[in-house]
């Protein structure tokens, strides 16, 4: 998930070609990462009959107008007329909270619409384009100029609306992870302690992509060490988020009014993971608090912890599309080691805190041959004050 806005919007009238104007199509849509989902992240860009810049828009918010409708909402026929639509997916063909986009650019005077992929939604797929064709106007999917650039391309058009993609695909839940560590990989001491590793400047993103993601996932070590807030802290955005604790065994449940949680959180945005095995126990404890989070009854595995897939698919139930694992090393190793980590966001610090009272997040991976090694797929990079940040795709 990109910071908001790295690309300057044009002045009315400058030149741009198509390549330009789907590159600040993509940066139009990230404005919307903290508050879209579970709708995905649309930009678009308008230009006139002469290739001119004329406005561009993105989806605000749920329930909001998409990103045509903004691009397109303070101009004049005159305008538009002849002019190109570029937008990162395929313009919406039916009715839901707003109507169809597809329906409201077939009424304009536009000449062309391009966008950068067709929309995987079974209501969408093809027929939105098909629309804008019956109405004479010309529909083609992107493609740059360069082979090598519409690589790059695509692989941008698929990030930036990567969680709604996988949700269509494969009716799971899309999990990113951020950890913070040392330069020598330690993420924590061996007591437990591990505030700060990273400086403020990191944590301030952190609070962003916690905000660009439906909630946030901890293990019950975190919450007993550390006793966080875990909400959003960031001084552009006031949003309330949803926190996910696991306590396969239910220990810390029974004190869950003592926590920090529970005076930050509403009862109805924290869920308790808890071992199905567990259940009338659990819900015993619970029945004796004041005020209770949501639990979630999850499979074990044999061993008796948690099984992560079967947690996820209850997310999913519940209407969680995608979840941002914080933390601690336990619980980070185990989504890695059970393959059901999307995306990757590893802060590093320019510290060094020893192997010998430190702990790695990694210490419960075992990769025997170099060829089993695991890839981050397409990295990006960011640098945050003294702070380094790799992020990319592992599956």
């Amino acid at each position: 998930m990109e910071q908001i806005s790295s690309l300057n919007i044009p002045v009315r009238g400058t030149p741009m070609t198509l390549d330009a104007a789907m590159a600040l199509a993509i940066n139009e849509a990230y404005k919307g990462g903290p508050r879209v989902s579970p709708n995905p992240l649309v930009g678009c860009v308008v230009l006139d009959a002469k290739g001119g810049f004329v406005s561009a828009g993105h989806h605000e918010f749920y329930g909001g107008p998409h990103a045509e409708v903004n691009a397109v909402k303070n101009l004049s026929a005159e305008d538009l007329k002849g002019a190109h639509v570029i937008v990162t997916l395929e313009p919406c063909a039916h009715e839901g909270k707003t109507p169809s986009c597809a329906k409201m650019l077939a009424k304009l005077p536009i000449k062309r619409v391009t966008f950068g992929l067709i929309d995987p939604n079974p209501l969408v797929a093809g027929q939105g384009a098909e629309i804008l064709r019956q109405a004479g106007i010309e529909a083609d999917l992107y493609q740059a100029e360069s082979l090598k650039y519409d690589q790059e391309m695509r692989i941008k058009l698929e990030e930036v609306c990567e969680a709604f993609l996988w949700n269509f695909r494969q009716k799971k839940v899309f999990v990113a992870l951020k950890m913070a560590s040392s330069l020598d990989g330690q993420v924590a001491l061996k007591s437990g302690e591990s505030q700060w590793i990273t400086g403020s400047e990191s944590r301030e993103y952190v609070h962003y992509l916690r905000a660009c993601y439906d909630g946030l996932l901890v293990g019950k070590g975190t919450i007993e060490f550390d006793n966080p807030s875990l909400n959003i802290r960031h001084p552009q955005i006031e949003k309330k988020n949803k926190v996910v604790v696991i306590d396969g065994e239910g220990e810390l449940i029974g004190k869950y009014t003592e926590l920090k949680l529970s005076e930050v959180h509403d009862t109805q945005n924290v869920f308790w993971c808890v071992a199905v095995d567990l259940k009338e126990e659990v819900q015993k404890k619970v029945s004796k608090l004041s005020k209770a989070p949501q639990l979630v009854f999850v499979k074990t595995k044999v061993g008796g912890n948690l099984d992560l897939e079967d947690l996820l698919a209850q997310l999913y139930k519940t209407g969680f599309r995608s979840i941002l694992v914080e933390g601690g090393a336990l619980t980070a190793s185990s989504f890695v080691e059970s393959s059901l980590v999307n995306r990757i966001y590893m802060f590093q610090a320019p510290i060094i805190m020893g192997s010998g009272g430190s702990k790695s997040w990694t210490e419960t991976i075992r990769i025997d041959e170099m060829k089993n090694k695991i890839f981050i797929q397409h990295p990006t990079y960011k640098t945050f004050g003294n702070d380094f940040m790799i992020t990319g795709r592992i599956q």
